[in-house]
């Protein structure tokens, strides 16, 4: 039977093997003595590793110029915050505009990265927190933005946002 040759994988396929790759660890006996587990199927590694809808690839995949060890470094909460903005006691009419005259003055300024403090809300449903995603996608603000994560605890985990600014604009 003739193998089909390889082809690259796509940026898509590239982060599920990087979730994969992290949960994988060497084995710690000799081969032969493990369970007699059968191996899942590719349909069940499909469904344990679907790709939130939430998550934008366009602006996560943006080129800009950030450091490789940036998202190891998010992880790990050691992101220098150049600016913060908090938008607690906001309206959605009142947070929106603030948050892109922020976004729009901290790239002005070269700055790298953006704190936005959403806050997470009644049982993690904060109408703030819900719409960032959705806010950061404006046209107006896409030059701008590299990239955006959740926050690290020391920042404010769930409730806050990290803003990758592009630098040289």
């Amino acid at each position: 039977m003739k193998k089909k040759p390889d082809r690259p994988l796509k940026d898509e396929e590239r982060d599920v093997w990087g979730r994969v790759a992290r949960t994988v660890a060497p084995r710690r006996y000799p081969k032969g003595k493990g369970s007699a587990k059968p191996l899942p199927s590719r349909e069940d590694f499909a469904n344990m590793l679907r790709v939130a809808p939430s998550v934008s690839k366009d602006i996560q995949r943006s080129p800009g110029r950030l450091e490789l060890n940036n998202d190891k470094k998010t992880r790990r909460g050691r992101v220098e915050v150049d600016a913060t903005i908090d938008l607690h006691d906001m309206t959605q009419n009142e947070a929106r505009p603030a948050l892109a005259r922020a976004i729009i003055r901290a790239a002005k300024h070269n700055k790298r990265c953006l704190l936005v403090v959403t806050g997470k809300g009644a049982r993690l449903n904060g109408v703030l927190r819900q719409n960032f995603p959705n806010w950061i996608k404006d046209p107006s603000l896409r030059p701008h933005i590299a990239t955006y994560a959740q926050a690290h605890l020391k920042h404010g985990g769930s409730g806050a946002w990290y803003v990758f600014l592009k630098q040289g604009q």
